[in-house]
C-alpha cells in the first residue's frame, strides 16, 4: 500500500515496453498483445511448442506460463491454441527482462528444447 497501485502499474508498463522493444527485434518471436495495458506479454517462438519453451526457460530459472490460459477461444481470436505468457509485476526488474531475452536469443535454443 505504501508503494501505491498506480506506481506498481507504471512499473509493470515500463517493464512491458522494455520487453516488447527487445522481442520485436527478434525474427523468431511472434507477439500478440503489445498494446494491452498490463504487465503481461504473450508470444510464441517460431517452430517451438509453447510448453517446450516453458520447460526450456525453467532451466534458466525463468518462470513463465504456457498454454491456452483458460481462454478456449484463443484459437479463434489469434489463430493459436497456446502461447507463452510473461507476467511482470513489482518484484520484477529490467535484469529479469534481459535474462529472458538472452535465453530466447540463444542460437542453440532448438537443440536445448529437444
Amino acid at each position: 500500500e505504501k508503494i501505491g497501485m498506480e506506481n506498481i502499474h507504471d512499473h509493470e508498463r515500463k517493464l512491458k515496453e522494455y520487453l516488447v522493444s527487445k522481442l520485436e527485434k527478434m525474427k523468431n518471436i511472434k507477439l500478440y498483445n503489445t498494446t494491452s495495458d498490463s504487465g503481461i506479454v504473450s508470444f510464441n517462438v517460431d517452430g517451438i511448442f509453447a510448453q517446450d519453451i516453458s520447460i526450456y526457460l525453467n532451466k534458466y530459472n525463468i518462470a513463465i506460463r504456457a498454454g491456452n490460459h483458460c481462454a478456449k477461444l484463443l484459437h479463434e481470436e489469434i489463430g493459436e491454441h497456446n502461447t507463452v505468457r510473461v507476467s511482470m509485476y513489482l518484484y520484477n526488474d529490467f535484469l529479469d527482462v534481459d535474462r529472458l531475452v538472452d535465453a530466447l536469443n540463444n542460437k542453440d535454443i532448438l537443440k536445448e528444447v529437444i
